[in-house]
């Protein structure tokens, strides 16, 4: 695939700055839910989950200079609909992935799987997270702790008969330890009245940090509900939590949605969103060590056209990031990206 409007940026010219750009050509149906990371050899790679085949699955591209994509690879091949991707690299260079895969309707598990170098992914490797009979688990985030262990986030609705709410659950493996921990709520952080939903989870220093969303029981999904706010939270084992802290805090109804954490070129860690702050959906950030109230420090992210599901991440280009989002009518939805500077 070509890069975007700007043109090949040439010799020494890598990650410059494009127009909006299609990502995921060649798929006429729904492509959603977008995952990036920057490798440490600078790779840039992309994860989604795509209807093209004629099965949900997750797919992967990556690229080393902006201009040219590497051909999607389907990592997930089994015939149930795998959704939600999330993928890291650790310290050591292997890269780690989550996602959701329904079996039936409104039944979903947890799954992981591993690779060495991104490319190349095994699904006979596949491990099922979580194994709870007749429960939905899905929209995972996966994190690493300071210590090697795995911590894989995620939204589960009927695992707690006394809290008809959505509510976050963890699982864990431990460094050395071949198996995933039995998932547990995060009671330091669920509301027992409102519903937590869309975890993103990413280790800052020696810290884990969770952002979500959390709205009322008028609309049972988040993207339904006409007003909504972001919470955070640390850790600094992944397990047990600070008390939850407001990121967002608007008058009237207003929907805050699709949180991210991400750092910038300089090291510095931000919140990414859509918000109906300003009246049309667009993207706004917020960085995390701000101490002043909401919302000074918001900035709206006017180089991110309309859509959802934002990601963002700085190439090794200096000044120059890329985010990708979802966009397109229901049921055709694509992956789009752009390289913009900041």
């Amino acid at each position: 695939m070509a890069g975007g409007a700007c043109g090949d940026p040439g010799p020494g010219r890598a990650f410059r700055p494009t127009d909006p750009t299609l990502l995921s050509t060649g798929s006429p149906t729904k492509d959603e839910d977008p995952s990036v990371v920057r490798a440490a050899d600078g790779r840039l790679l992309v994860a989604w989950f795509s209807d093209r085949g004629g099965n949900p699955d997750i797919y992967l591209t990556s690229t080393a200079d902006g201009a040219e994509w590497t051909a999607p690879v389907r990592v997930t091949t089994d015939p149930g609909g795998d959704f939600n991707p999330h993928l890291i690299q650790d310290e050591l260079g292997v890269f780690h992935l989550t996602w959701f895969r329904w079996t039936a309707p409104y039944v979903g598990h947890i799954w992981y799987n591993r690779s060495a170098d991104g490319r190349t992914w095994d699904p006979g490797a596949e491990v099922q997270v979580t194994t709870t009979n007749a429960v939905d688990d899905w929209v995972p985030t996966i994190a690493r702790a300071a210590d090697g262990t795995l911590l894989i986030y995620f939204v589960s609705e009927v695992r707690d008969p006394a809290n008809p709410t959505s509510e976050i659950y963890v699982s864990a493996r431990r460094p050395g330890v071949a198996n995933w921990d039995p998932a547990t709520a995060l009671t330091d952080i669920n509301s027992a009245a409102e519903h937590d939903h869309l975890p993103f989870a990413a280790r800052i220093g020696n810290q884990i940090r969770l952002v979500w969303v959390r709205y009322d029981t008028t609309e049972p999904l988040p993207w339904d509900n006409p007003e909504s706010d972001l919470f955070s939270a640390t850790s600094a084992d992944g397990l047990v939590w600070s008390a939850p802290t407001r990121v967002t805090d608007e008058p009237g109804t207003v929907f805050n949605l699709f949180p991210m954490l991400y750092p910038d070129a300089d090291g510095v860690w931000s919140y990414l969103w859509l918000s109906g702050r300003s009246g049309a959906p667009r993207v706004f950030e917020r960085d995390v060590a701000e101490g002043a109230p909401y919302p000074q420090g918001v900035r709206q992210r006017d180089e991110l056209p309309a859509g959802y599901s934002h990601r963002v991440v700085a190439t090794p280009a200096p000044g120059v990031y890329l985010a990708v989002w979802v966009q397109g009518p229901e049921g055709e939805q694509d992956i789009y990206y752009r390289f913009f500077e900041r």
